[in-house]
């Protein structure tokens, strides 16, 4: 199982306990890139899907983890 994989399970499995760096870290290996930092909101492009992730301190909310495990599930079943 590879890097990417795993983090994608344990995210999966524990949306509350994400950190940004464990969210960018799966976001950049599934192709997205940081295209800015506005303040707190940080935003990934990946194509024509963009996605803000807002941080504050270094936890994000379960309910970014999960919209970004669907995005990404969602564009491995258009591939």
């Amino acid at each position: 199982m590879d890097k990417a994989k795993k983090l994608f399970d344990r995210l999966k499995n524990s949306p509350n306990n994400a950190t940004f760096a464990e969210l960018k870290a799966l976001l950049v290996a599934e192709g997205f890139y940081l295209d800015r930092t506005e303040s707190s909101h940080n935003v990934f492009k990946k194509g024509e899907v963009i996605f803000v992730v807002p941080v504050h301190g270094k936890r994000v909310k379960s309910v970014y983890v999960k919209r970004a495990l669907t995005i990404i599930s969602e564009m491995k079943k258009g591939e």
